[in-house]
Order: structure tokens, then C-alpha cells, then sequence
């Protein structure tokens, strides 16, 4: 049944654990590497969906556990189902749907335990490769958080465990997509705190290190309905053009329509012929509900009308800059690939 809000159609998605136990694949891909860290990123990704300022990450005897101040409000269905953990609804009829986190790592756990205080109620839940055990709710209003653990069920997963640099380094990406929240590895009495306070502009900074830029960075931010760019980019002095995108907090290694609006916008406002002209070094992020890959795996966004908003974005977004860095403007305009760059 479809339902229309505000003159769009949206289509409600239902996905409970049953579902999901008769084909894991389809929500994580593999039973090998991949889809072990797909099953653990879901947590990561349940507790984000839910406002959380910080999260905190630890194996203890083999099992995962996640603490954070996410607020989740835990809901019986009409099937008896709690959601989101035995089940997921969504209409969301501003946004793509997204994956029912809470229910794929209940149906792909061996063991599942999750406590929550929403502010209003606290909550426990106990499963058992899927199927529910222990059950309680009731009134409160302690501080709200989420403690959740869970050990992945080893008739599906062939891999259960990666190395601890898997998580760091998943942590420190991370951090820099959702800038001000806390990602915390715990190993012992030992915690390790990934947090940007800048975001992207945090990431912009760490991969200039080996190149000579030659004009102040320029730094985007803008929303155009549905679309949120953000950029920061700036010439260098060798003739690479190296651009790193994310769309919808996840890599885009190979591009795409986005990238190619973002390369007209640059070209449009320079004086220089982009042939000729030093390369280009730049972090592309952007939130699109509507995104569209090519290909089946997620390298490449294919959208065509993004080329164009994109464009038009930056290309207004270099002029207020121009507006507010006189003295730059010129030396960005006509900037030319240094003959020595291997010095300079």
C-alpha cells in the first residue's frame, strides 16, 4: 500500500527478524569479512540514527559491546514486535530508507542483550539467535542511554573478529563524517577518543600534508532543499586533481555526477584554461535521500540532476567567497602549474 504525504509517494518497508534470518545475505552481503564488519557497523549506525553524542566500543569475552547516550525509543508493534530491535518499520517519507540495523543484529546474533531508557521508559531485551527470551518495560526516567552487547551467530558468519585496527580505523573515518560526536575504543582500562570538532575541514587538513597548496582553502557549506553540499577545496601546485567523496556519510571511491558538478563549478569560475592549470585537492561531502549508484556495488553516484545543483551550489558558494577574500581572488583565478613543483 503506498501512502502520500505532503504530494510525494512512499512506500512502507517492513523488515523483522524472521525475514531477515531466511536471507542475511541481503542485509550484510556475506558471511565472510565484509559482512561481519556490515553486522558490527550496524550497531555503530543504530546508535547514530538515534542522536548520539558519543559512543563507546569494547570486545569482552568475544562478545560486542556498545554503551552511548543514544536516545532509542523502544515500541511494541501491533505484532507484538519490539522495534527496533524484532522489527523495523519504516515509512520516513522525507528520506531513502535505510537499513533496520536494530533488527539485522538481533537476527544474526547468537546472543542479544540490549538495556535503554528513552526518558520515559526503560527497557530490556534478552534473544536467542533471534527468538526473545527475556522481555521487560516499564516506567522511567533514568538518564537516557543504551548499554547493548551481542555475539555474532557463527552458523551464518564465518569470520567473527577482525583486527583492532579494523575498529580504529573505522572510528577515526568516521568521526570526521559526524563532526562533534565521540567514538571511543575501549581495550582494558585503556580508551581511545576519535572526535572532530570540524568535520571534513579536520580531513582537509590531514591529507594537504604532502602537497603545496597555493591559495587560502575554500570552504562550502550549503543546504538547497533536499541537498546538502559541503566542499572544501584548493589548488596545488602539481597537475593532479584529487578529490575525495562521501555521499550520505559513506565513501564514493570512483565519483561520480556529484565530483562532475563540482569540477564544472571550479572551471566556470576561473580565468585560467583548466588544461593548462594546477591540479585540484578537495573533499566533497554531500546528503542526498535520493541517491543512485551505478554498477552493484556502491563506487559511483550516477544521479544526473546532481551534476547541475551541485554546480550551481559551489559555483555561488566561490563567488561569496570572492566576496569576503578580495586579496585572494586573483592568485585563485589565474593560478598555473608551477614548472618546479618538485621543489616548491
Amino acid at each position: 500500500m503506498s501512502n502520500s504525504v505532503n504530494g510525494s509517494t512512499w512506500q512502507p518497508n517492513w523488515n523483522s527478524v524472521a525475514e531477515i534470518r531466511k536471507r542475511p545475505a541481503m542485509y550484510v552481503g556475506d558471511n565472510g569479512f565484509w559482512g561481519f564488519i556490515n553486522y558490527v557497523v550496524c550497531a555503530f549506525d543504530l546508535l547514530l540514527d538515534n542522536d548520539a553524542s558519543w559512543i563507546e566500543f569494547e570486545v569482552v569475552d568475544e562478545a560486542l559491546h556498545f554503551r552511548s547516550d543514544a536516545r532509542i525509543t523502544a515500541v511494541i508493534d501491533e505484532r507484538d514486535e519490539l522495534c527496533p530491535f524484532e522489527a523495523d518499520t519504516f515509512p520516513r517519507p522525507s528520506m531513502q530508507p535505510r537499513s533496520p540495523d536494530g533488527a539485522i543484529i538481533v537476527a544474526l546474533s547468537c546472543d542479544f542483550h540490549v538495556k535503554l531508557c528513552d526518558g520515559k521508559h526503560w527497557t530490556e531485551l534478552v534473544c536467542d539467535q533471534g527468538r526473545r527470551v527475556t522481555f521487560r518495560q516499564e516506567p522511567s526516567t533514568s538518564e537516557i542511554g543504551v548499554d547493548l552487547k551481542f555475539a555474532p551467530d557463527c552458523s551464518f558468519f564465518k569470520i567473527v573478529d577482525s583486527s583492532p585496527a579494523v575498529v580504529h580505523s573505522y572510528c577515526r573515518r568516521t568521526s570526521i563524517l559526524h563532526a562533534g560526536i565521540a567514538f571511543r575504543v575501549k581495550n582494558g582500562e585503556r580508551i581511545t577518543e576519535y572526535k572532530s570538532e570540524n568535520g571534513i575541514r579536520d580531513f582537509f587538513t590531514a591529507i594537504t600534508t604532502p602537497y603545496q597548496m597555493t591559495h587560502e582553502p575554500i570552504h562550502i557549506k550549503e543546504v538547497d532543499g533536499d541537498l546538502a553540499v559541503e566542499v572544501v577545496f584548493v589548488f596545488h601546485s602539481w597537475s593532479e586533481n584529487q578529490v575525495w567523496s562521501f555521499a550520505n556519510k559513506g565513501r564514493v571511491p570512483d565519483g561520480g555526477t556529484h565530483e562532475a558538478g563540482l569540477l564544472d563549478a571550479i572551471s566556470k569560475s576561473c580565468t585560467t584554461p583548466r588544461g593548462s592549470a594546477a591540479g585540484i585537492l578537495a573533499v566533497l561531502a554531500i546528503e542526498y535521500p535520493h541517491v543512485t549508484y551505478e554498477g552493484c556495488i556502491k563506487g559511483r553516484i550516477g544521479n544526473p540532476e546532481l551534476r547541475d545543483r551541485i554546480s550551481e551550489i559551489v559555483l555561488a558558494g566561490i563567488q561569496e567567497w570572492g566576496r569576503e577574500n578580495p586579496e585572494e581572488v586573483e592568485r585563485y583565478q589565474s593560478v598555473e602549474r608551477f614548472q618546479f613543483a618538485d621543489i616548491w
